[in-house]
């Protein structure tokens, strides 16, 4: 697959001067890892040796190398404005060792998690993954989150509405969006203070502008936001926070639940994610990426070639990677 060839290239390209890097046994390996939907230590031989070529690159190079392949997907599905969704995936981490990747967890059977901010474009009935970032701990989702949008609008002539999952209500990202006209839709998860006053205030669907205040630079900033709340649809009230005004209650759900597509994307992926044992955060977020790159192959495939169930791509491509490694023409 000349796709993974290129990714795994760019990706090494920081030493792969200095000595060979075998693409095709590399990928084959990685994709026959990701068909098992187990840890690359267990399945294979050579992740030590992959361990080190992914120590000895850069997070840089990961991310143009993922970039690239994006880019040449989204030629297949011309898209001006786009629709994003943003949310954050935690992956389980066993053991004591502790870095500034890894965060600690309350009431689950795994030690520490590593967190990935990802954003995907909502098309139809495709979630089509465009990049992921590791996050630090203490660091917070703004900044990245604020990254991930400006490299967004570098692939897109404008974005339509981009909603985010509990989590993101944080008023630097609101002050972001506020300020260069991004229409969102951010799930508000908190009911204190004057929040909870809203909610009583509302019976059906109520709007209330909202101030917020965070530092930055030892400066104060006060951005302001709409709040609405739904009630009487479910037996909880839906609270968001937004610049979009829309007519009904319904209308404000159902864009939010769109984003819950992203879930399916986590799911079809986790059929194929490339586990490891590593606390190296570099060496997760290589695979995670990989991960996100397979999906995103098979999107393109669906689209322009044909369907095959995830699980069936997989194992196309890992024929195709095994001939090509072993040179077999035709296979």
């Amino acid at each position: 697959m000349a796709q993974i060839n290129s990714f795994l290239q760019k990706s090494f390209q920081s030493f792969s001067s200095s000595i060979i890097v075998p693409l095709d046994k590399i990928g084959y390996h990685l994709v026959q890892c990701a068909k098992a939907n187990t840890y690359i230590e267990t399945i294979g031989e050579h992740s030590d040796t992959i361990h080190l070529w992914v120590k000895d690159s850069y997070e840089e190079d990961f991310k143009q190398s993922f970039n690239l392949q994006v880019k040449k997907a989204l030629k297949h599905m011309p898209i001006n404005f786009a629709q994003l969704a943003f949310d954050i995936t935690k992956e389980p981490f066993y053991g004591k060792t502790r870095s500034l990747y890894i965060f600690n967890t309350v009431g689950e059977k795994y030690d520490g998690e590593f967190h990935f901010l990802n954003v995907c474009l909502i098309v139809r009935n495709k979630q089509i993954p465009l990049m992921a970032l590791p996050l630090l701990v203490g660091e917070g989702a703004a900044k990245k989150t604020i990254d991930l949008l400006e490299y967004c609008q570098t692939l897109f002539t404008g974005i339509r509405l981009a909603v985010f999952d509990r989590g993101f209500y944080i008023a630097e990202l609101i002050d972001y969006l506020e300020s260069k006209h991004i229409k969102y839709l951010i799930y508000v998860p908190e009911k204190k203070g004057s929040i909870q006053g809203y909610v009583n205030q509302t019976e059906g669907l109520g709007r209330f502008r909202h101030k917020l205040n965070y530092t930055k630079e030892k400066s104060t900033w006060k951005p302001k936001t709409t709040i609405v709340v739904c009630k009487g649809i479910d037996d909880f009230a839906w609270i968001f926070a937004t610049n979009i005004n829309l007519r009904t209650r319904v209308e404000y759900i159902w864009w939010y639940k769109k984003r819950w597509q992203i879930e399916t994307n986590f799911r079809v992926e986790d059929e194929g994610r490339i586990k490891s044992k590593s606390t190296n955060h570099l060496i997760r977020y290589f695979y995670f990426l990989v991960s996100l790159l397979l999906h995103l192959l098979w999107i393109v495939n669906k689209n322009i070639r044909y369907y095959a169930p995830y699980k069936k791509y997989l194992d196309i491509i890992e024929h195709e990677l095994l001939c090509d490694y072993l040179e077999i023409r035709g296979g």
